[in-house]
């Protein structure tokens, strides 16, 4: 009788490398839920892209903040503007800092919930690591917004579905019902390239059927959606 041979050994930074290419390795390895490497790496390099992008990007910002303004009924005079842009470009740097996590925790429940509607026994904490890595490809869109940022010219920056590469982009931001584009603004290729991966964790990890990690991740697409299109509808 010959001994079982050993299980191949992985470094953390293996996960980083084969979730580009292998992401069914990746997810094997982690479907004990182990999350915190991956979410840490996940938030600190997505807050070394925000900042050090943030120069190329703060037209879009701008083009976002100024539309909000233009839908409230409250009349700003200019410095009143002013100081809401200087706020909201602390509380966009804040979030990425806070929010960052919470993103991922909340994304990690809808895994979990759209896992658990289908009849999987996943823990919360194997939906957090799925999450975590199906967040990745948010880092190259990161680098994809600021490098469009800098090539294109500033009026044509007119918010973040500007910089988009999927069906968003073809929409006015200034005419388009906010609820529709909030949905269809997610047929983009980095949210359909996340989604595919949550699919694949859903899978591999959960035990789950192609067909049913499919339906988990339609799930978590549309759950996604909730943020944006719920105070849309609200607004009328």
């Amino acid at each position: 009788m010959t001994d079982a041979p050993a299980p191949e050994s992985t470094s953390i930074w293996d996960d980083f490398i084969d979730i580009w290419t292998s992401p069914t390795a990746v997810f094997t390895r982690r479907s004990d839920g182990k999350f915190a490497h991956a979410m840490v790496f996940f938030i600190v390099l997505g807050a070394v892209l925000f900042f050090g992008t943030r120069g190329a990007t703060a037209p879009i910002y701008d083009a976002e903040i100024a539309r909000g303004m233009a839908a409230s009924s409250q009349q700003l005079t200019p410095e009143q503007i002013e100081a809401a842009r200087g706020m909201t470009g602390i509380m966009t740097g804040a979030f990425v800092v806070i929010g960052s996590p919470i993103l991922l925790l909340l994304v990690g429940l809808s895994v979990w919930l759209g896992t658990r509607i289908l009849g999987g026994t996943i823990s919360y904490a194997q939906g957090l690591t799925i999450a975590c890595f199906a967040e990745f490809p948010r880092l190259v869109e990161a680098v994809s917004t600021a490098v469009q940022a800098m090539l294109m010219d500033e009026s044509a920056l007119t918010g973040r579905y500007s910089v988009s590469l999927g069906v968003g982009r073809f929409f006015d931001p200034d005419t388009a019902n906010a609820a529709l584009l909030g949905l269809v603004g997610r047929i983009d290729l980095f949210t359909l390239w996340i989604t595919v991966l949550v699919v694949i964790g859903v899978k591999v990890v959960g035990k789950r059927s192609t067909e049913q990690a499919v339906m988990a991740g339609a799930i978590v697409w549309l759950l996604g959606a909730l943020p944006t299109v719920v105070p849309a509808l609200f607004r009328g």
